[in-house]
Order: structure tokens, then sequence, then C-alpha cells
């Protein structure tokens, strides 16, 4: 059994990413979401599967500091005994994003780094000892192109905010590399 989990996995890239998976024979998808209850979240249940194949959705709050932690704790009433793949994908862009470091607000700054690094961390935390126990363990990031320090002079727009949370991420996501050798962990700009 393939077991992937995906973070935001009820909207855009996340649900894109649930629907292709679901469509692989005995995969488990866990997909987290903010609201079990949502209707985006609930339609995550009626998506086509392959043989073999369910998906299962927790609640993992990126913000939240016991969320990952708690859902994974949680995993084992649903038999799961390890994680193939993570993919990081849940994150915050909000419109305040679009500023000039000399206007934005700190505050803001704080919201983007607590979700889009400080988040994905702590979902790699909770995560690991799951990853510890597969194969070939991967452990994705959904980053972004405006994350670039060297070609900072090619984003045509400021995105201080997101984009240093990004490359927040970035940097700790290559720690990772070298401090887990067993396990794949990289970045994805998906354009």
């Amino acid at each position: 059994m393939f077991v992937v989990l995906i973070s935001g996995a009820n909207k855009g890239i996340g649900e894109g990413f649930v629907k292709k998976y679901l469509l692989r024979p005995d995969t488990t998808v866990i997909g987290t979401v903010r609201n079990l209850n949502a209707q985006d979240s609930q339609a995550l249940t009626s998506l086509p599967v392959a043989s073999g194949s369910k998906v299962i959705l927790v609640k993992i709050e990126s913000a939240s500091e016991t969320d990952p932690k708690h859902a994974m704790n949680n995993l084992s009433i649903f038999g799961i005994t390890h994680i193939d793949t993570v993919i990081a994908n849940a994150g915050v862009f909000k419109i305040a994003a679009f500023q000039k470091v000399s206007e934005m607000k700190t505050s803001d700054l704080m919201e983007h780094v607590d979700v889009n690094a400080a988040g994905v961390v702590r979902l790699f935390q909770a995560t690991l000892p799951l990853l510890q126990k597969a194969k070939k363990p991967i452990f994705m990031v959904i980053s972004s192109g405006v994350a670039t320090i060297a070609g900072m002079e090619h984003v045509p727009f400021p995105v201080s905010s997101y984009g240093a949370s990004k490359a927040a991420i970035n940097f700790l996501l290559r720690r990772i590399h070298f401090e887990q050798p067993e396990l794949i962990a990289f970045a994805v700009h998906p354009g």
C-alpha cells in the first residue's frame, strides 16, 4: 500500500494531487484540511478511486502547534503504519503580501512565515517518524519562484512577506536534506 499525505488537500493544487493519487491502485491518500466538515473537504470523499485506494481526512491548521502531531498520532486507527510521500502544499498568500519592505507590516510577514515556513516544519516534524518507516521516503514542499534571492530582479512585483516565507522554507528544506540522508527532500515551483 502506497501512502501519501497532502496538506491543503481540498483546494487548488492540493485537490489536484488528491484526485491524481486516488486514481492509482492501492493508494491511501491522507488529506489534511483546516475544517473537516467544510463542503470542499467532504467533497474529497466522493472522488473516483482506483481499486484498493481510499482517502482519509485529518484536521491540520498550519498555524497550530498541536494539530500535526495530533493528526499523526490518530492515523493508527486507520491502520497507517508509514507514509511514503508528504506533499506540503498548504500555505497562505494574502493580498497584503504585495508590499515593498519599507511599507509592509511585520505582523503580515510573521503570519506568512508562521504558515509557509514554520507550518511546514511542524508538518515535517510530525510526519518524520512515519516517513522513516517507508522504504523510499519523500518530503516535497510546494514553494514559489518569487522566493528566489539570486533572481529577485526578475520578479516584477513586490511580494515581500510571501517571498520571504517561501525563501525561509527553501532554506530549512535544504537543511532537512542534509540532516536526513535517508529522506528525499525537495521543493517545487508549480508555475
